[in-house]
């Protein structure tokens, strides 16, 4: 019995190592393909400046910002640590905390125009026609 739980706790610990490898090598070396925030900072692709005003880039790092000011990447690290999912509910709940921190700071309109020039995912479309009418 001892053993068991001595190859679960090690199984468990090597699952928390491997989440916390995942978010350093997110923070230093993958590359960005997408806009996103790794943690520590928001990341952009270099293409990202021909693609959007920078009225529209301050606009995605603010939102970004959002996403680091509600710590989203800390709780989601915990939940799979916890052997949890973050599921779509709370994907898309964390998008609106970062669109309204954004918003919060005067980018909405340029949020909304961002969002619309990147993706036509029907959750962007949707964050765009909501940023729009704020």
């Amino acid at each position: 019995m001892e053993t068991s739980l001595q190859v679960a706790g090690c199984a468990w610990a090597a699952w928390i190592g491997f989440n916390l490898l995942m978010v350093a090598l997110a923070a230093t070396v993958l590359p960005v393909h997408q806009v996103h925030f790794d943690g520590f900072r928001a990341r952009l692709p270099a293409p990202l400046p021909t693609q959007l005003a920078q009225a529209e880039i301050a606009a995605v790092v603010a939102h970004e910002h959002g996403h680091g000011h509600h710590l989203h990447i800390w709780t989601n690290l915990l939940l799979r640590c916890l052997l949890l999912t973050p599921g779509p509910q709370r994907r898309r709940r964390q998008e609106i905390e970062a669109d309204d921190y954004a918003v919060a700071g005067g980018h909405g309109a340029h949020l909304a125009s961002a969002l619309r020039k990147l993706s036509n995912h029907p959750d962007d479309v949707s964050g765009a026609e909501r940023l729009e009418c704020m």
